[in-house]
């Protein structure tokens, strides 16, 4: 069975109901089709991007720990493990672009250390398959 890991974008767009998920993608997620989780990294930057008022959610990290709850979304924990898959992956240009986003790359390094599908439409997210990540990219 495919286990997906939600990257910060498909988490935000499931949470607002937003047009940008992939309505395929969505009724995966919605009708328990697969085992869905949501790195503790995704909350970590949903926390910051509020805070410095990037984004505008209706939502306090409380609800969104019972949305989760709610739909059966698994927090990911961030494990020593993770952190060593991190380490693996390459530092410099990937296909001719820098990808220094150290939130994207550790829910990358989760996603391969744990086998985990994780679903994004980051352009910067295909190279990474030549390391061991499984994708599934939300197409609109």
């Amino acid at each position: 069975m495919i286990n997906y890991l939600l990257d910060t974008h498909i988490f935000i767009w499931l949470l607002t109901d937003s047009d940008k998920l992939n309505n395929n993608i969505r009724e995966d997620i919605e009708y328990f089709q697969h085992p869905c989780y949501v790195s503790i990294e995704t909350l970590h930057e949903v926390v910051i991007l509020q805070s410095l008022k990037k984004i505008t959610l209706d939502y306090s990290l409380e609800k969104i720990v019972d949305y989760l709850k709610t739909t059966q979304i698994q927090i990911l924990p961030l494990e020593i493990n993770h952190v060593k898959a991190l380490g693996k992956l390459p530092t410099n240009r990937i296909d001719k672009q820098i990808h220094d986003d150290p939130f994207d790359r550790m829910l990358i390094a989760q996603a391969i250390a744990e086998k985990l599908t994780i679903i994004s439409s980051d352009g910067k997210f295909p190279p990474y398959c030549d390391y061991g990540l499984k994708l599934l990219v939300n197409k609109k």
